[in-house]
């Protein structure tokens, strides 16, 4: 990547706290802000380490690289954008972490979600999908077809989770406001 096509944002704990990762300069990466990482590992302090995660629309990967950095087990990196996995590979590699904690696919989020559930099972689900994406029900109806007894599902969003709309199986444990990002914690019950 050129140094005029790339951003940077900076891992804010863990192993490799304060070390700088790059990715596209692309519109549609979005990457979680500071205080929200800040927050977000907080409720998920006691759950990162040893965790099996998955972030089907990784962007920058951050999310991703926060949890292997606070010990994750392993971790499912997906993204449709070629650019995205590359950076995020290489990245990655930077911080010298062992080709078998990670897994980068390149895919559609939503096809993969729905050819992997009751296949595979993971402790966290990262999902952040763009803001434009309007049926984010049905996106977190399938990510909780991935969770283990007790999983997670950390949800960014543009507007504030209603808990009536989520699936039964699913309780709205946590949410908050930082400026234009609504966050929230789910659990499966």
């Amino acid at each position: 990547m050129s140094k005029q096509q790339v951003r940077k944002l900076r891992v804010i704990g863990g192993e490799w706290r304060r070390r700088l990762i790059e990715f596209p300069d692309v519109d549609a990466i979005r990457p979680t802000p500071d205080r929200v990482r800040e927050t977000l590992f907080s409720w998920l302090q006691s759950d990162v380490h040893g965790a099996n995660c998955v972030e089907p629309f990784a962007g920058s990967g951050i999310l991703s690289i926060e949890a292997l950095s606070r010990g994750a087990k392993h971790c499912v990196i997906l993204d449709q954008a070629k650019a995205a996995i590359h950076a995020i590979k290489s990245n990655l590699e930077t911080l010298s972490v062992s080709d078998n904690q990670y897994q980068c696919v390149q895919a559609d989020a939503r096809a993969w979600l729905s050819r992997v559930a009751d296949k595979t099972s993971f402790d966290i689900v990262f999902l952040d999908p763009p803001f434009a994406d309007s049926d984010l029900v049905s996106l977190i109806t399938s990510s909780a077809k991935l969770l283990k007894q007790d999983g997670k599902i950390y949800v960014e969003t543009s507007v504030a989770l209603d808990g009536s709309v989520l699936p039964q199986e699913l309780k709205l444990k946590k949410q908050k406001r930082a400026g234009a990002v609504h966050y929230a914690l789910l659990e499966l019950q």
